[in-house]
This record gives structure tokens, C-alpha cells and sequence, in this order.
């Protein structure tokens, strides 16, 4: 079922599974913290993503062989479940605006919907973290029902406001910070993602589920958020 591949003079990658899956996240997660208990001197990073785990070990304490002997070991003994009832679910507010939706107005064209057509589908769905990349705290979600997918943006913008939320094709996030941006922005939440506040570093998990809530612009401005 899994794989390792040497990733790096420290770091191994383990593959969990050959396609996106989601029950492959929470999975990946569960195998991260066990490995973080089992040899807390050993790891340095652990990066999951869609279907692996990047682990950065200390190659100062142990040789490559062996620590991959030690992950063999707990990947043997480590009990798959295919049910997220733990998970978190995290609650985002956004506001749906022309002003914060840049790409809002075109994808309405493009989409053949109304406004709150878009709203409804783009809000209604539980979203997977499937990984955290790009930067710190943006986390992928998906998957974005296919109404409303658009491929990421032919030219990606300079720069776009922290909070706005992105689409590209199945996947939907948030940017925690001002950032180049090449997928459709179609809002922004005022709640501050960024690492202004060292707590955010563990916002999002993988096999964490999100749902976006559609505020008002009064809403939006009186909990912070900047048009």
C-alpha cells in the first residue's frame, strides 16, 4: 500500500496511495503525528500533501537505512481508517463582492449563473484539506463542484489582499497573506490568516474540513475586512 523513495540527503517520501483520495489526508495526518511521537529527536519537517509525506529526519542521529527501517515498521502497524468522523470542521466567513472578487464578474459570464447561484455552490460544500503549500498556512481544499471550476489565471496577478479566496480548477483556498495569485479570486475573508498571529501556523490540518459562509459587505466590514 505505501512506498518509500529517498527525497533528499535527509528526507524520504512516502507514498500513501497513487490517486487523490480523501480519506488519504486524515490518514496522512494521523501517520504524521505518530511519527512525531515515536521519534521526536529524529524529525526535523514533515510536508504531507494530496497523497505523500515528506519527512526531513536528522541524519546526525541515524543512517538513512535504518531510519527507513523505522518507518517501515510503524507504516506496517498503522491502522488506516476510511471515516473522518474527528475531523475539525473550520468555519470561514466570506464576502462574495465584486470589489473583493475580482474574477467574480467574469466567471458569472463565463459560468452562466447569478450571483447567488455562485454563492450557494461555492458555500454549500464541506471542503477536504488535502495539503499546506504554496505558504505558510495556505491550505488546498477541495473539491470545487464543477460548475463553477476555472483554470488557474493565463497571467497571475502581482498581487492580491490577504484573505482572498481562489479558485482553480477542483481546488478552492485562502491566501493568507498579500501574495502573487494566479488563481480566480471570487472574495475575501476578513478573519486574519496570516502569521501576524503565531497561532495561525496551525490553522488547517490535513483532514481538516472547511466550509465557507457568505456574509454581507457590512459584515465584512465590521470584522475588519478592507475593500
Amino acid at each position: 500500500m505505501h512506498k518509500i523513495i529517498l527525497a533528499g540527503e535527509h528526507s524520504l517520501l512516502i507514498y500513501f496511495g497513487h490517486k487523490i483520495d480523501s480519506n488519504l489526508p486524515k490518514n496522512i495526518a494521523s501517520f504524521a503525528e505518530q511519527l512525531i511521537a515515536k521519534f521526536p529527536n529524529l524529525i526535523i519537517d514533515l510536508t504531507p500533501s494530496y497523497t505523500s509525506l515528506l519527512v526531513s529526519y536528522n541524519l546526525n542521529l541515524t543512517t538513512h537505512q535504518q531510519f527507513v527501517n523505522q518507518v517501515e515498521q510503524c507504516l506496517n502497524t498503522f491502522e488506516y481508517k476510511s471515516n473522518h468522523a474527528a475531523s475539525t470542521l473550520l468555519s470561514i466567513p466570506v464576502y462574495y463582492g465584486f470589489e473583493t472578487g475580482l474574477d467574480l464578474e467574469r466567471l458569472l459570464s463565463e459560468k452562466q449563473l447569478d450571483l447567488n447561484a455562485f454563492i450557494d455552490i461555492h458555500s454549500s460544500v464541506e471542503y477536504l484539506v488535502y495539503a499546506i503549500g504554496f505558504s505558510p498556512v495556505f491550505a488546498f481544499l477541495g473539491e470545487v463542484d464543477s460548475r463553477i471550476r476555472a483554470p488557474r489565471l493565463a497571467t497571475p496577478r502581482i498581487k492580491i489582499p490577504a484573505g482572498s479566496v481562489g479558485i482553480a480548477q477542483s481546488q478552492t483556498a485562502i491566501y493568507p497573506a498579500d501574495s502573487s495569485a494566479g488563481w480566480n479570486i471570487i472574495g475575501r475573508t476578513p478573519i486574519d490568516l496570516s502569521l501576524n498571529n503565531p497561532d495561525n501556523i496551525d490553522k488547517f490540518k490535513t483532514g481538516d474540513r472547511v466550509k465557507f459562509c457568505s456574509i454581507s459587505k457590512n459584515a465584512y466590514i465590521k470584522h475588519g475586512g478592507k475593500l
